[in-house]
């Protein structure tokens, strides 16, 4: 990884949220329109005659093949999304506490220039070498990290 890779990775983290609500709407209008449990069959209750119904099975039996891989794909990406997002915020808790703090309010809090430095006590052009120093240890961690690393930020 190289310092555009980890900018890259720094701006893409405030997206992750977004993307895994994407999916998950995704999801629950897939499900929903295949869903059948919502008017669910009580086989006569209370006066069934031994008519076993399994909701779940008859859900499953309902959705066509391409929802069910296109469901299996949401789901998947959105657990690719919170591994990523564990995984950005694991190697920054590793910096040191002022490269930690300005990476943090500039990348994963979305503070303008003026506003970190006013809430870390720095100059604009300290934070932005302090930046400078984090992204420099950032491009070893996030290289080594193989899910960070193997991730594509580009659309």
């Amino acid at each position: 990884m190289d310092k555009k890779d980890v900018l890259a990775a720094l701006m893409f983290y405030r997206n992750i949220d977004g993307e895994i609500r994407y999916y998950r709407s995704m999801v629950e209008e897939l499900e929903s329109y295949y869903d059948t449990i919502g008017g669910q069959r009580l086989d006569g209750m209370p006066k069934g005659k031994n008519h076993i119904s399994n909701a779940v099975e008859a859900v499953a039996l309902n959705l066509p093949d391409g929802i069910a891989e296109n469901i299996d794909y949401y789901t998947a990406k959105i657990a690719e999304l919170q591994t990523l997002k564990v995984e950005i915020l694991r190697e920054i808790s590793g910096l040191e506490y002022k490269l930690k703090a300005i990476v943090t309010d500039y990348y994963l809090h979305g503070l303008k220039w003026e506003q970190v430095s006013a809430r870390n006590h720095y100059s604009e052009r300290q934070c932005k070498n302090i930046r400078d120093a984090a992204v420099g240890s950032l491009v070893k961690s996030f290289g080594a990290n193989k899910i960070i690393a193997g991730f594509s930020f580009s659309k």
